[in-house]
């Protein structure tokens, strides 16, 4: 049964596929694929049948099963939050993400996309001080580098949206000064510095952090109009 879901969905029978691993989930309560059943399912629901709705209601049904399972159920519960997220259905994707970030021993990375997930969330329901206390509490986490650069370039991001640029200016020079950064996100902070100084009239400013984004910057095509803008 569970062979015949398989290869009908490398078929891309998934109709077929879809039944045959329904029949697995029915027939075998405790059989060891039954998460790779799950997901699949969820995968049909989703870019077959068009409906995060489905797949979401999937995963959160597989959730009964794997509640005990730290790293499974926080990979199920995000998948959901972000189909939840996509239609709009903003406070389950919250309480999906508020578990995860609860749960202990969830995995870095579901951490991480949960608290970025639950910003939007908040910034979506016009919560601008909450989405703030997010990107600073995920900036002080325990999480890799350029992790904790994503969650401070967000927090800069904001406060420069909320004309707050003097508590976003140190959040992008520290993360523009920190050599041990993937160059992309310095590059980032830097631009966004580089703009900073433009609003504020400081072109000396400006013309030298623009300078030093360039050798960082995936496209310094970019960073020398702003180069050719200020020298003219």
């Amino acid at each position: 049964m569970l062979e015949t879901a398989r290869r009908a969905f490398l078929d891309s029978q998934f109709l077929r596929a879809e039944t045959a691993y329904q029949a697995y989930l029915q027939t075998f309560p405790q059989g060891a694929s039954r998460l790779e059943a799950w997901k699949r399912l969820a995968d049909i629901g989703l870019d077959v049948r068009e409906s995060p709705d489905k797949a979401a209601s999937l995963l959160e049904a597989a959730l009964l099963e794997y509640a005990a399972e730290p790293a499974v159920a926080a990979d199920l519960l995000t998948t959901a939050a972000q189909l939840r997220f996509s239609r709009k259905d903003y406070p389950k994707a919250l309480a999906h993400c508020q578990a995860v970030l609860t749960l202990p021993n969830a995995p870095e990375a579901k951490v991480f996309a949960c608290t970025l997930l639950a910003a939007r969330v908040d910034l979506a329901q016009h919560n601008e001080n909450q989405a703030l206390a997010r990107y600073e509490s995920c900036r002080r986490a325990a999480l890799p580098g350029d992790d904790k650069a994503r969650c401070t370039l967000a927090q800069a991001e904001l406060l420069g949206r909320m004309e707050r640029t003097g508590e976003a200016e140190p959040l992008l020079q520290a993360v523009f000064d920190a050599a041990t950064i993937a160059p992309a996100l310095r590059a980032q902070a830097g631009f966004v510095l580089g703009q900073l100084y433009e609003a504020r009239q400081d072109k000396a400013a400006a013309l030298a952090v623009y300078k030093a984004v360039r050798p960082l910057h995936p496209n310094p095509l970019v960073v020398d109009k702003r180069l050719e803008s200020l020298q003219n």
